[in-house]
């Protein structure tokens, strides 16, 4: 991408940062499960609290994550969650429910499969109707993604699928919307970027994690290791007019607390004020 397209995005940027009602924080939301898996924060709670202290606007829930599962949570912990939330100016990008693949094509495990996955929307209509994350592949035709397009449809809450190219977002439409994890789409040799461009209206939210050239997961622009174009991907993404808040997948890394605070600032900076 041309640097002078590059400028001229900077400059709207720019602009838009400066409107009326404008919300200093950047556009971002983190997932929070990596957090409390590496023990850098107790629970939900307190890792709530951390991400609206640094400056996060939103968070990604993990339906699989003990203490958020949708069947343990009743009605009033789940009121209990959303004022948690609207009290600390965060809301929900989404809920990932992330089980094995096969689950959902297993006769063994397809029924209770698609339990969860409707309990799940069910909560995310709660929650805003936040969309939710599911590891069906995009072009995959069974049974049970017709069953899940029927509930989320009923309950007007978006079903996001994994993409790595566009070729994968050919099966693609309402309720469901494309899930682009950055990382993922370097590793097959595709520049997340220009999927965004082609993807237009399909897609539906945008995993900000690099893959290094040492193989890992991790946070963007870090150095010697970096292979995310992250300018051009968020020049890509003002162009494209998305306006939901990227999301920075701390899944996999061996510093999430730190990774997302990096993340936060880096992206910040690409645009400066």
């Amino acid at each position: 991408m041309c640097g002078c397209v590059h400028t001229r995005a900077r400059a709207t940027l720019r602009a838009v940062n400066r409107s009326a009602n404008f919300d200093a924080r950047p556009q971002l939301a983190a997932t929070i499960s990596p957090l409390i898996s590496a023990n850098e924060c107790a629970d939900t709670r307190e890792a709530l609290a951390w991400a609206s202290s640094v400056g996060y606007r939103g968070v990604q829930l993990s339906a699989t994550e003990p203490g958020l599962r949708p069947r343990d949570l009743s009605n009033s912990a789940r009121r209990d969650l959303a004022a948690t939330l609207g009290r600390l100016e965060l809301t929900c990008s989404g809920i990932d429910f992330f089980i094995p693949p096969a689950h959902f094509s297993d006769p063994v495990h397809v029924s209770r499969a698609f339990e969860a996955v409707e309990a799940t929307l069910e909560f995310a209509a709660t929650l805003g109707r936040a969309p939710v994350t599911v590891a069906l592949g995009a072009n995959e035709q069974c049974e049970i993604r017709h069953a899940i397009a029927a509930a989320a449809s009923r309950l007007g809450v978006g079903v996001h699928l994994p993409v790595v190219s566009l070729d994968d977002a050919a099966a693609i439409e309402l309720p469901f919307a494309a899930s682009l994890d950055c990382a993922t789409v370097l590793g097959a040799g595709g520049k997340p970027e220009e999927l965004v461009a082609r993807l237009g209206a399909r897609l539906g939210s945008v995993r900000l994690v690099d893959l290094w050239r040492s193989g890992l997961r991790g946070a963007i622009l870090e150095p010697r290791e970096s292979r995310l174009d992250a300018l051009a991907l968020r020049v890509a993404l003002e162009i494209a007019g998305f306006t939901a808040s990227p999301l920075v997948d701390a899944r996999q890394w061996s510093n999430p607390r730190r990774g997302l605070e990096q993340v936060l600032q880096r992206w910040n900076a690409l645009i400066p004020a």
